[in-house]
């Protein structure tokens, strides 16, 4: 028997001496309890039972107990005294905050007194022990008054054995019991406030990004719980005062066990005030964390320091997060770009590509306002686009107030005033050079329909489309030489397979990463209307004479009537045109019947085309180009 309770000491003691006291939790019950023995002879047995027990991981007990029961058999008078004490271990759990539900079982020794009559001829009774072993098991469901008091009925099977002098299952059977469950703890908490808050940024914020921080975290949260019970519907927030919008969640967690620490991202709703950075600093922030605590609605409040670069701070390595910097929402950059947009509109070519008209325009106009070149001397782009450093990028605006750039700054003011009047962009940088690509919105066979070579051109064959590149080397120089040394540098690049490169469409980078709209409410300087006109008409014919023309000789030669037409369409060579869709015309084709009656709209004759359009009716009454030509014929003669 000794020995029984040595084992029983030594685990006990093992167990609990492994814990470390600066997070150990201590659970007392005290339990009146009611024994009900099956035993013939036998009544039912009150007592009482104490328990010490160590809470391990906000689900197990184990620990020691001690208890005492009265028994007294209906056939005599005399009472048995049951002193008991062993291990016990428990699991418990909280399916609401104030519901508790338990279930255990305990082991150990007893010890039983009782008077017995020593023999026939002596009727003096005599006190004598018994010893043996005991085991119960046992269920549990309380009420949770407060954190650390729970008050719980009992109820389950117990066995207690007096070995071979009375037999195993001397006194066996249910028992009931009001159990009083108190914890505590042992050990000095980390902070004086019952949840704590703690945050690690993985890298500084970087302005450009405000708007992918609304999904993409920069940092983690660490909330512990040090309450007295669990904390339950958990929301985090975190708010910077002006540098935010607006609270921004950044996660929920059903339940943080006590003692217990959970992570949530660090995600922000940040303001246009972040962009007001221009040197690299630190932002007052709030993380909230809202909660239930034992059904109470409550809620925390912890202040934390976030490290901010400035705004023109960007690390290469994704090429396509460099389309943060562009865009198309900046209040002076749309002045700029609808201004010259309006002026290309009011001058563009019939037939011909209107996405490469007003790339056109733009860039002229760029020109015409004195953009031009000139390298970062502290983070140079030949240097810093191939490696990992701080660079340093401007916005569009900054660029076009200071009418200079390194290429990608420049590419980055190209791309934004296409995107701001609806052309599609996209850029490949380059060592030597920031290639913007205009996207035509045509695909791969219409490409020779439009230019001399597609050699020059950048063809997305999964998505069937083309787009034109421009070097921002060459912006000073004006359209046609940025053109002609765009195409230059994509054959260059195309012909060595050695060579990798970056192909970023914009709107698909936008995707990951947001554009950023930074704008200061000041005004910019606009290209005169009469000079950019000029310009464009000229840009226009160095591209007539480079590819046009090289398209109507193709045409020619092959004796494509149809295509030579178009092509001379594009050309604004309409006389021409116009006899070469005729002698379609005059074999009955309606498609150059109708092409025949566009060009009269074209040259104004609003009367002779009302005249073809009839006749196309006449040949096919269902005909939409020709309702519809027609309509606006009429519309013109009115």
């Amino acid at each position: 028997m000794n020995k029984i309770r040595r084992a029983l000491f030594i685990a006990l003691f093992t167990c609990v001496a492994t814990l470390p006291l600066s997070a150990l939790d201590l659970i007392f019950k005290l339990e009146p309890v009611v024994m009900f023995p099956l035993q013939e002879n036998m009544s039912f047995a009150p007592g009482g039972l104490l328990q010490a027990d160590v809470d391990l991981f906000n689900l197990l007990s184990v620990g020691f107990e001690g208890g005492y029961l009265f028994e007294k058999p209906k056939s005599t008078d005399e009472g048995i005294n049951t002193i008991f004490g062993g291990a016990n271990l428990g699991l418990y759990y909280y399916p609401l905050s104030r519901v508790y539900l338990g279930l255990g079982g305990a082991f150990g020794v007893n010890s039983y007194t009782t008077q017995i009559q020593k023999s026939a001829e002596n009727n003096q009774p005599e006190k004598k022990n018994f010893g043996g072993l005991y085991y119960r098991g046992f269920g549990e469901v309380g009420f949770r008054v407060n954190p650390s008091l729970c008050i719980n009925l009992v109820g389950g099977w117990s066995s207690f054995s007096a070995g071979k002098d009375l037999g195993d299952g001397f006194l066996a059977g249910p028992f009931a019991a009001l159990s009083l469950r108190m914890g505590a703890h042992v050990g000095n908490k980390s902070k004086s406030s019952a949840i704590s808050v703690r945050v690690e940024q993985d890298a500084d914020v970087f302005p450009v990004y405000s708007s992918v921080y609304g999904y993409e975290p920069f940092g983690t949260i660490f909330i512990r719980n040090d309450e007295g019970a669990e904390l339950r519907n958990v929301h985090v927030s975190f708010r910077a005062g002006k540098y935010t919008n607006s609270s921004k969640l950044c996660g929920t967690m059903d339940k943080i066990n006590r003692h217990g620490t959970a992570e949530f991202p660090i995600l922000a709703d940040f303001s246009d005030e972040i962009l007001g950075f221009t040197e690299n600093g630190k932002i007052s922030g709030e993380i909230i964390v809202d909660y239930e605590f034992l059904g109470k609605k409550m809620s925390t409040v912890e202040s934390v320091i976030i490290s901010v670069n400035n705004r023109n701070a960007f690390i290469w390595g994704d090429s396509s997060a460099l389309a943060a910097f562009i865009s198309p929402d900046s209040q002076e950059i749309a002045t700029f770009a609808k201004e010259v947009a309006g002026i290309t509109r009011n001058n563009i070519y019939t037939g011909m590509n209107a996405n490469l008209q007003y790339a056109i325009g733009i860039m002229e106009g760029l020109r015409l306002i004195g953009m031009g070149y000139s390298e970062d001397n502290i983070t140079p782009y030949a240097t810093y686009h191939t490696g990992y450093e701080m660079d340093s990028i401007q916005y569009p605006l900054q660029t076009l107030q200071c009418l200079s750039g390194d290429y990608d700054d420049l590419g980055i003011l190209v791309c934004s005033c296409l995107q701001t009047i609806n052309v599609p962009t996209g850029y490949i940088p380059f060592d030597d050079d920031f290639i913007v690509l205009v996207k035509l919105n045509m695909g791969a066979k219409q490409a020779l329909n439009n230019f001399a070579s597609t050699d020059g051109l950048v063809i997305d064959y999964d998505a069937d489309q083309v787009y034109l590149a421009l070097s921002m080397a060459n912006i000073e120089k004006g359209f046609t030489a940025s053109y002609k040394a765009g195409a230059e540098a994509v054959v260059k690049c195309f012909s060595n397979e050695d060579v990798y490169y970056d192909f970023i469409d914009t709107t698909d980078a936008w995707t990951n990463y947001k554009p950023v709209a930074f704008s200061t409410n000041s005004s910019v300087t606009t290209p005169k209307q009469d000079a950019l006109v000029k310009n464009i008409r000229a840009a226009i014919q160095d591209y007539i004479s480079s590819d046009i023309e090289a398209v109507i000789k193709r045409a020619r030669d092959a004796g494509d009537t149809n295509k030579l037409g178009v092509a001379l369409v594009r050309a604004g060579r309409y006389a021409e045109a116009k006899k070469e869709f005729q002698k379609a015309a005059d074999k009955g084709s309606i498609p150059a019947m109708n092409n025949v009656a566009n060009i009269l709209m074209i040259e104004k004759n609003y009367t002779a085309a009302a005249a073809q359009y009839k006749r196309i009716l006449d040949k096919d009454p269902e005909n939409k180009v020709a309702q519809k030509g027609l309509e606006n014929a009429n519309a013109k003669i009115e």
